[in-house]
């Protein structure tokens, strides 16, 4: 257990000393998050990365011919010492890790925006440049629709959750006036 962290730290400390942009970090992270997705979504690539029959230079060859005209560079060579190594388990700890360590490096934020409706592009353009002002970060953007929501915004930076709904300020009305 104690290797495989070391492992995880050797392997997220490359890509991370390997980005030096809001760019070069949506490209690793956006191609890190695919390969771990098909590792776990798709069985039968993860039993091929996990065989014990097929040897790393077939898997790599494959791995590189799949992925290198669409995947950044850096993460391929990365990917294919993980392939080599048979550390394709540690994908997912590889991408957290990568992540904390990018986001402290680059001054990212993860957004979460949850609306009633469909926000348009010049909406969301909007939001993205006034929250990226007032929290004084680079940030990955994601925006969602909850048709629960009577009307207003949920949105989430990081861990801490700033909720304008009027779903929510009716919640608290209704508390208020119980108390009285």
């Amino acid at each position: 257990m104690k290797q495989n962290l070391k492992k995880v730290n050797i392997y997220s400390n490359l890509l991370n000393d390997a980005v030096n942009s809001f760019d070069d970090f949506n490209s690793v992270s956006i191609g890190l998050e695919e390969f771990n997705s098909s590792l776990r979504r798709d069985l039968s690539i993860n039993t091929f990365f996990k065989s014990k029959t097929i040897d790393s230079s077939t898997k790599i060859s494959l791995f590189e011919k799949a992925v290198s005209q669409s995947m950044n560079g850096i993460l391929v060579e990365v990917l294919k010492v993980v392939i080599e190594n048979e550390d394709t388990n540690l994908v997912n700890d590889i991408f957290k890790s990568f992540i904390t360590l990018s986001k402290e490096k680059l001054n990212i934020a993860f957004v979460d925006v949850t609306s009633s409706a469909e926000i348009n592009n010049s909406q969301q353009e909007d939001i993205t440049s006034s929250l990226s002002d007032l929290i004084n970060k680079k940030i990955n953007i994601n925006f969602d629709v909850d048709k629960n929501l009577i009307g207003g915004l949920k949105i989430k930076v990081d861990d801490t959750l700033y909720d304008s709904s009027l779903q929510t300020k009716l919640e608290k009305a209704k508390s208020k006036l119980v108390g009285v």
